[in-house]
């Protein structure tokens, strides 16, 4: 549970903060309204009684009936009503009072401020109304309701009728109550909820932490259980990819390593020996040119293998300057090809060239894309069996030319395809030297085509044999014209 804490106590606290902000406005809303209705209900009430008494004092008028009649049925009225009854005279004094609130006492100074209020503001046969409010939503209003007593046109005295809103506290008190226990089981339930949910977040979370320790430690058998389908299944399965590429990575670096070292080690060992075959008398001197050409091709491959590492350093570097002119493609094919004449016969290879006697024009850096042809050919040449074919063709549509070679030699198979580019990447993982090489060529390939805008592609088919295509764009002359099509 320690490694949840954190992530748990954060999504918990939120929902704490937002639980009691609703609630707080919950209660405000509510009481707020409880309040406007019961005030509503309290003034009918009081405005209905001191209408009535109102009319009892103009039948008193209009009739003759005795005072005690009058007084009685008043007395009445203010004794099976809540709130008390108070008549003042022509002068505002208060001549008669009825009273049998018990909570008078305690709001009898909140009327006299209405009656105040009122006083001087009523026209005849009007009824009018005071509240008094502190301003606090758990305070009790105090309505006062007044009506001017007349006789014939003069004013001769004034009614007030006090009350006090009755249930509001209670009520209030009962919707607090009710709160706090809804509060308190929603806090129970939502920490339940959180735990869990911060439980199934933290979980892949924490086994990708540990996960990642691993691979900083160079352990890349690195897999976790995707149990999400959201953002964190995502996340997860972007892990494992990330896994599985440094994991290849670390495949391929070794292999590049063990054979950069094989390559390197093997003619320098050969080198080390012959010269000192020499020096000490083992090989003859009648056979010291033999030796010394084996001594120079030698350093010739190691020589090639260094420039390749050279130019691999430049392009992540990003120190991969072009200089793009226009030339012919078809010319730079047939000048490639004479460098291959003697190892295409030495292994008896059919070699079939389709290119058009009609320049083709492009627009590219010629030197890097000379070795991009010789890289594919020398490649063609190399993994092509005794009596083998490789072709080459041009092709022209919208604009592109595709150059194509291809052999006949053994199929690469479908799941190194996709890697066949990325570098220190060999086919072939032993280290065999009857067909040499470091597994950068085909990435600085890959790279030169990328950084003239351009695509390149391999495909391997039993039967078909493997084809490399590429393209290059057309010079803007020569867009329009009637190239030749294979």
């Amino acid at each position: 549970m320690f490694r949840y804490r954190t992530l748990f106590a954060r999504i918990w606290a939120t929902f704490i903060a937002l639980l009691l902000v609703a609630a707080i406005l919950v209660n405000v809303i509510a009481i707020s309204r409880l309040r406007k209705q019961a005030l509503a209900e309290t003034v009918l009430s009081l405005h209905d009684r001191c209408s009535m008494i109102q009319n009892a004092f103009t039948q008193y008028y209009e009739t003759g009936e005795t005072d005690e009649a009058l007084f009685a049925y008043i007395s009445q009225m203010a004794q099976t009503k809540s709130g008390s009854v108070q008549i003042a005279d022509a002068y505002d004094k208060i001549v008669i009072e009825l009273n049998y609130d018990a909570a008078y006492s305690g709001y009898a100074d909140y009327a006299r401020q209405n009656r105040e209020v009122l006083v001087g503001n009523l026209h005849s046969g009007e009824i009018a109304y005071a509240i008094y409010e502190i301003g606090n939503m758990y305070y009790t209003p105090v309505v006062t309701v007044a009506a001017a007593i007349c006789r014939g046109e003069a004013t001769i005295g004034t009614i007030f009728v006090n009350g006090q809103v009755q249930g509001v506290a209670d009520t209030v008190r009962h919707i607090q109550q009710a709160t706090v226990a809804g509060v308190v089981i929603v806090l129970l339930l939502s920490g339940i909820v959180t735990f869990e949910l911060s439980r199934r977040i933290s979980k892949p979370l924490y086994q990708m932490n540990r996960a990642a320790k691993e691979l900083a430690k160079g352990n890349f058998d690195q897999e976790i259980e995707v149990t999400d389908k959201g953002e964190i299944g995502q996340l997860t399965e972007t892990f494992n990819a990330m896994a599985q590429d440094l994991k290849k990575y670390e495949d391929t670096r070794s292999s590049f390593v063990g054979n950069v070292s094989h390559e390197l080690k093997s003619p320098l060992t050969a080198i080390q020996g012959f010269i000192q075959g020499m020096q000490d008398g083992t090989i003859p001197p009648q056979e010291h040119q033999t030796y010394l050409s084996i001594v120079l091709s030698e350093t010739r491959r190691m020589n090639s293998l260094i420039v390749d590492l050279l130019d691999l350093v430049r392009i992540e570097s990003d120190q991969f300057v072009l200089n793009k002119t226009d030339w012919d493609v078809n010319e730079l094919i047939r000048r490639c090809i004479i460098n291959f004449i003697d190892k295409i016969e030495e292994k008896h290879i059919d070699l079939a060239v389709d290119l058009p006697e009609t320049r083709t024009m492009v627009t590219a850096d010629a030197d890097r894309i000379m070795q991009v042809v010789i890289n594919l050919l020398d490649n063609a040449v190399k993994f092509c069996g005794e009596g083998g074919s490789v072709k080459l063709w041009t092709t022209v549509t919208s604009g592109k030319v595709q150059i194509n070679i291809s052999n006949s030699g053994k199929i690469i198979p479908e799941e190194d395809i996709k890697y066949i580019f990325d570098r220190f990447f060999k086919v072939d993982k032993s280290h065999n030297r009857k067909t040499p090489g470091t597994g950068i060529g085909l990435s600085i390939v890959k790279e030169i085509i990328n950084r003239h805008d351009e695509q390149i592609r391999v495909s391997s088919q039993q039967g078909l044999g493997t084809v490399f295509t590429f393209t290059l764009p057309l010079a803007a002359h020569q867009e329009g014209k009637n190239t030749h099509k294979r």
